[in-house]
């Protein structure tokens, strides 16, 4: 019953599912490429790409990236990128990789202030993982 509760609550809410969210190193034609959560000072961008299905109403989704500072997360950006309604939608947002960036971060999609879902990835030095 809870379970159930909970499935009627996320579509009430949230006017669509995500088929997909990952952290990549490019995307090409809309499809991720070089899924992964470690990536280094070498590598140009870290890529969020996320897979919008059955979307019921336009609606405007938040990007929020994250670095672990001392055990506290702070934001270091705030995307927000519209999705519309039909049956897929998919789109990304992209942080450029500095030198000062290395360490634990997490990018989430927020809706209406509310953190949909969070991927965790590390940006390490490329001189230290040689």
């Amino acid at each position: 019953m809870k379970k159930l509760l909970l499935t009627l609550f996320a579509i009430i809410a949230f006017a669509y599912d995500i088929k997909e969210f990952v952290t990549c190193k490019k995307v090409v034609d809309l499809t991720p490429q070089q899924i992964t959560d470690t990536f280094t000072t070498k590598d140009k961008k870290v890529y969020a790409y996320v897979y919008f299905t059955n979307i019921r109403e336009n609606r405007l989704i938040d990007f929020v990236w994250e670095k672990n500072v001392n055990g506290v997360w702070k934001m270091y950006a705030d995307v927000q990128l519209p999705i519309y309604a039909g049956q897929r939608w998919r789109t990304y947002s992209t942080i450029n990789i500095q030198p000062c960036f290395v360490g634990k971060w997490r990018v989430s999609i927020v809706d209406n202030d509310q953190i949909i879902d969070s991927k965790e990835f590390n940006i390490t030095d490329e001189n230290t993982t040689k």
